[in-house]
């Protein structure tokens, strides 16, 4: 049985202008707004650089989120967006996460894989070749 404990990690490669992100469980929205604040202070480097940001995320464990949560997320991917989030490969979510995850970031270049080798060969093509 899969635990709704909340996890997370994070990484960036200012690089290749990369922020990876993995989060599972079922997140209360003081917390939420805690992790994604973090992850936003991982890609400053990207965004001192005035680079676009491809934000990777494994979300293998993540389940469908309550209602004001979900709300957090919006607001979150918003200001990434006023901040250079140029593409965001997701891998590994449920079908209703998935869902989800769409309503929450439309009008944002968002794909959705089954394995992180599919989301990054995405993430990483030229951007024409892309869609």
């Amino acid at each position: 049985m899969e635990t709704l404990a909340p996890t997370a990690y994070m990484s960036a490669d200012p690089k290749l202008g990369e922020v990876f992100f993995t989060i599972a469980g079922l997140w209360e929205p003081e917390r939420m707004r805690a992790f994604l604040r973090s992850l936003l202070e991982t890609s400053y480097p990207i965004i001192e650089q005035e680079r676009p940001i491809h934000l990777l995320g494994d979300l293998n464990g993540f389940v469908a989120q309550t209602r004001d949560t979900g709300e957090v997320m919006r607001e979150n991917l918003m200001e990434w967006r006023d901040h250079g989030l140029s593409r965001v490969a997701i891998f590994g979510a449920s079908t209703l996460a998935k869902l989800q995850y769409k309503r929450l970031s439309d009008g944002l270049d968002v794909e959705f894989f089954e394995t992180k080798i599919s989301a990054l060969e995405w993430l990483r093509r030229p951007y024409a070749q892309a869609a």
